[in-house]
Formats: structure tokens, sequence, C-alpha cells
């Protein structure tokens, strides 16, 4: 398999599956989730271990949309006919694979079946009723609770395939046009007043409003800050690499990607001395040298790490001088040529990038702090509460992988699936039939184990409607 440079991949078209509230559920919905199946009497009821599997949604084939809203064509399906999922929850919520039926008929064409009288409460009865939300399921207990879908169509991204790459990025995007996003919580804790820094007005003017916790520049602050920034562009400079070397190696074997990725960790971990004395007055003395911007990142890294106290006016300036050409580069629309190492090929960085990676990180380092705890939304109340809520964008807030949060890993099928591991990797060629990760206003939730359940069929099985070849993976952190 050969991976394509990541601004030569296209999307795919997918579908999301967004439950509905019961006080806005469609009256002819084209997929179903949770409650008694219409399965027709000549199918039998499947089983995992010799008990009933726990029936999760029904899908209408013959009313999906067939392309996406940009007018790309999803996978090859059957004209019409509906597709049963059931999940095996008895045990161990890996131990059984998900089973998936097909009829002919139309998803109502046969009336609701009733439970097998074996079939095992969800909650007492189960070794996956940990990954049950509350409120989800019917008074009985042994079925989900009963749910319309709204069915749509969206370009899906390669999210989670790369840590570095942009994609998840991309598909949060999509999805926050897609699926709206909840308003910001307001902040009870306000961040003290910021002090009087004149030497501000040097810098460029989105710099102008920023609040400040100390109204000098220590040469604490201004270590951390280099060293960080320089970071921040070894790691731009690493994508590079990853993008630009040969497409028949897997991006993090490609020429120059662990020589920068050994620059970084030694950064990170350790003080080094880069001997670049011959520029030291040059960046202390002249702060408009036009040497490179990672020249001079690596002499105030090299510097400040010797120096205690109040940075120097003549210092500053420096300082400031590297946020002027920055800003005026990253306007400009340029690129910066960066070569961390002799023995590596130059790289072209974008100079908006490094300006917003250096903006951020004068913000970490020199703003105030916050006072209190990140304000945290109510417990939903009701389960309408609950599926408005988890069917909307969160805000931003960071995550161990950017898993377990709604609208990461939503409800989904065909498009690119969630590489959690590799599983999507090595399916690209079939099509992601299903996809449940967060529980996405559905009563069960995967990612909370920090897990991704994807249901995959070759396109030639999916056209002909060969469902009983659907293989199922199951990945976790």
């Amino acid at each position: 398999m050969s991976f394509d440079a990541p601004d030569v991949i296209p999307s795919r078209p997918g579908l999301i599956l967004k439950p509905l509230p019961d006080d806005t559920s469609a009256k002819d919905p084209l997929c179903c989730l949770g409650g008694a199946p219409n399965l027709p009497a000549d199918l039998d009821w499947p089983e995992a271990g010799g008990k009933p599997m726990h029936f999760f949604a029904q899908i209408d084939l013959g009313r999906l949309p067939r392309h996406d809203a940009s007018g790309a064509a999803l996978p090859d399906f059957p004209a019409q006919g509906t597709i049963f999922i059931f999940l095996g929850l008895q045990e161990w919520y890996d131990d059984h694979p998900p089973e998936v039926l097909y009829s002919p008929d139309a998803m109502f064409a046969h009336p609701e079946r009733a439970l097998p009288g074996t079939l095992a409460n969800l909650l007492e009865d189960t070794e996956s009723g940990h990954l049950l939300v509350d409120g989800g399921l019917s008074a009985c207990g042994r079925m989900f609770r009963r749910q319309t879908v709204d069915v749509l169509p969206f370009a899906s991204h390669r999210d989670g395939w790369s840590m570095t790459s942009d994609f998840g990025d991309t598909q949060m995007r999509e999805l926050e046009q897609l699926l709206g996003r909840l308003e910001p919580l307001p902040d009870p804790h306000t961040p003290p007043e910021g002090v009087d820094a004149p030497w501000v007005k040097d810098l460029p003017a989105r710099y102008h409003g920023t609040k400040l916790a100390k109204a000098d520049l220590y040469w604490e602050d201004l270590f951390e800050w280099a060293k960080d920034t320089y970071m921040a562009q070894l790691s731009l400079v690493k994508d590079v690499y990853r993008r630009s070397g040969p497409q028949d190696i897997y991006p993090n074997d490609r020429p120059g990607v662990a020589e920068v990725e050994e620059l970084w960790d030694d950064l990170n971990w350790t003080y080094n001395d880069y001997a670049f004395w011959w520029l030291y007055l040059q960046v202390y003395v002249f702060p408009g040298s036009d040497y490179p911007i990672d020249y001079r990142l690596r002499h105030f890294i090299e510097i400040s790490q010797r120096c205690r106290g109040k940075v120097p006016k003549s210092v500053r300036r420096g300082f400031c001088s590297i946020f002027v050409d920055l800003e005026a580069a990253s306007a400009a629309g340029e690129t910066l040529t960066c070569q961390p190492l002799d023995t590596l090929p130059k790289a072209e960085i974008s100079a908006q990038e490094l300006a917003d990676e250096a903006f951020g990180e004068f913000l970490s380092w020199m703003a105030p702090q916050r006072t209190g705890p990140e304000p945290e939304r109510p417990h939903p109340k009701t389960w309408d509460d609950y599926v408005e809520r988890s069917t909307m964008m969160p805000e931003i807030r960071r995550n161990r992988f950017g898993l377990s949060e709604p609208g990461i890993v939503p409800l989904q099928m065909f498009g690119y699936g969630y590489n959690l591991q590799n599983a999507a990797v090595e399916h690209i060629d079939d099509v992601l039939l299903l996809q449940l990760g967060d529980a996405f206003g559905t009563a069960i939730d995967f990612s909370g184990q920090g897990a991704v359940l994807q249901l995959w069929v070759s396109p030639e099985d999916l056209a002909a409607g060969r469902f009983y070849a659907v293989t199922a993976t199951l990945e976790c952190t």
C-alpha cells in the first residue's frame, strides 16, 4: 500500500446518523435505533454463544441518499431493502462481533418482532453494562430505547490517521458546520487584570489587547517562549518531511523525520548549547537582523538559559522583532526556509502557522492563568437534553487523543473510519458500513473505554447485498 501526501488525499462521502430527541422524532425515518426490530419472520434472531444478541439499528437502504452535498457518489449498495444490526453484549463486548442481517423488503414492511424470552437485561445480566448511558434503555431493560435518526451526508476526512496532520481539524470544521456548536459557558473565574507593559506596543496589533501577568519580560519567560516556539517550528518542519518524502514509505519513516524528532526530544528534555556564538552580537545588539528565524530562536534559547532577572531593552527589541517579522511574512503569505541540520534538505514552512504558534506560546508564558476550575455543563436532566447536547459539537478542550468527545467519532456510515490504531488503514479498500465510538446521542458509549467499533465490507459484497460477509474490528487505546 502506498501512502499519499496529505495535501492530495481526497475526502470520501459519508453519512452521519444523528439520533433525534423524542420531541422532534421524524414520522417516517430512514433509520431507527433500538426498540424492537421490524424483522421478517423468515430471518432468525441472531445468537452469540447460544444467547440472543441485542438489537441496535435498522436502516432502510432504499431510501438512503446516494450522494453527499457536493454530488460525490456514496459506495454502491442495494437499491432496496433493510439491514438489521445486532450487538453481542451478553459477555465482554469484544467476545462476539456484531451481526448484520439483510431483507430485500422496506424497513416497515413487517411488524415488530417480539423479543426472545431469554434476552438478557442489559444492565443486570450482561458484561457491557458499563458502556450504557442512563436513560437510554427501555422500561424492561432488555432493549435500547427506540430512537429515530436523521441521516446527514458529509465529506469524511482521515481523522486520527496522523496525530500531526491537520485532518482532525478539517473533520472538526466539517462536523461543526453540519451539527452546530454549543454556546460557550460563562466563566465565573475571571483572571486578574493585566498590568501596564508599554513595551507591548512594539509587538504586532493582535498582541496589544493581551492581558499580561507581569509588566516586565524575564529571562526565564524568554527561554520558555523561545524553546517552545522553536519546538513548534521543528514540528512544522517534520510535517514537511513526512509529506514530501518517497510515497512508497510510511510517512513517519521518510528521510529527515527521525532526525527532527531526535532534535525535538533533545530540546524538550535538556538544555542545549548550539554553539552559534558568532551570531550572538547580531541577535543581541542588532534586533533588526535579517538572519533566519530559526537561528534567532536558537540564540535566544542559548542566551536566556544562562541569564536571570529582567531582559535588557536591547534584547527585548530583538524578541519583539521576531514577532514583527513573522507577522509581516504571515500577512504576505510567505514561507520560511528552515534547515535544522546541515545533513537535511531545506524545508519550506508556512509563516502564518509559525506566527500563530509564536502568538500562542506568548499567551502561554506571559498571560495570567485562570483562577478557578474550568466550568462544566450540568448533567442533562432528561433524555432529550442528553440527545441534543451529545449530537452537537462540544467546546474545544484538550483530552488524551481527541477521543471521547461528542462529535469526534460520530455514528457514521461510509467515508473514512477513525484510525485509533490501524484498522482504518488496513481496511482502506473496504467500505465502512458502520462506526460506533462516542455515544453521540445513543445509549452505548464505546469511547468511554477508549474504543472504536467498526463494521467493514468489501465494495463488491456491499453492492451485491452480501451482508453476511461483514467483518468487525474493535480497537482500544
